[in-house]
């Protein structure tokens, strides 16, 4: 029920199942940055959620809306070796993940929007923010953070800067939050512990089917540049590729920001 904690004692159970510590809050500033001060503290793989964030926040910056109780704000610690050339590939591993984790806990169908975004019938569900430390050669210990909308009202929704929706809206069956973190959680780490180097093009085809604006017009925003194109999938890296008139344009996450163009 909105408002209600959740069952910490399941979901630490869940966690630990997983070899993961456990750290729960009832509030907090961010749950990546929560993750990444437990691993300098104990080195060790972690899972923190938090009730409510008052320093929440979205891909480049951005205030991520975290009232009490209400939704999913969860960080996976996990160490996983990946070559810095490849972990643009992670928000994609994880957001086929949740993709896969609302199906199966609600028989909810939902789109991913390079790199990072959750989306259902154009209004975004979550968003996923992954923070990195070296731990030497191609080993990283990864910030997995992931929002989920889940009993926000529709006041609540007015309040976000872009069309947005939660789960209880949408979902084709009764919405328990309990089960939601903990699919979510369970999905997550089983394919970043899963995936490696012979997966990315099975990766790629994937994503082709949960892509929200695959094939579609879209307009690349990089500070005061803006630049349309046919969104033609990621590549081997997880970068963008736009197709343009002048062919085909590369682009990384970290430089832009992309919106669908109407018809």
């Amino acid at each position: 029920m909105p408002g209600e904690p959740i069952n910490e004692t399941a979901v630490r159970q869940a966690v630990e199942q997983h070899g993961f510590d456990w750290h729960y809050r009832h509030n907090t500033e961010s749950t990546n940055a929560d993750v990444l001060r437990y691993q300098q503290q104990h080195q060790c793989e972690v899972v923190a959620v938090s009730e409510a964030q008052s320093a929440g926040r979205g891909r480049r910056g951005r205030q991520w809306l975290s009232p009490f109780a209400r939704n999913i704000y969860c960080t996976i610690g996990i160490a996983k070796e990946i070559p810095a050339s490849r972990q643009g590939l992670l928000s994609i591993v994880t957001g086929l993940a949740l993709c896969k984790a609302l199906q199966h806990s609600t028989d909810t169908n939902v789109g991913l929007k390079w790199p990072n975004d959750l989306l259902f019938e154009g209004r975004k569900l979550g968003g996923i923010l992954i923070e990195s430390r070296p731990l030497g050669e191609a080993n990283f210990y990864f910030a997995v953070g992931f929002g989920l909308n889940i009993f926000m009202s529709d006041q609540e929704l007015a309040e976000i800067p872009q069309p947005a929706t939660s789960l209880v809206q949408i979902a084709a069956t009764e919405v328990d939050r309990n089960r939601v973190l903990m699919s979510s959680i369970d999905s997550v780490i089983r394919s970043i512990r899963e995936f490696d180097h012979s997966a990315v093009q099975e990766l790629i085809t994937e994503f082709a089917l949960f892509d929200a604006l695959h094939d579609s017009q879209i307009e690349v925003i990089a500070g005061d540049s803006r630049v349309k194109g046919i969104n033609r999938g990621i590549t081997s890296a997880g970068q963008l590729q736009l197709e343009t008139e002048h062919g085909i344009e590369i682009h990384s996450a970290a430089e832009i920001s992309l919106r669908a163009v109407p018809e």
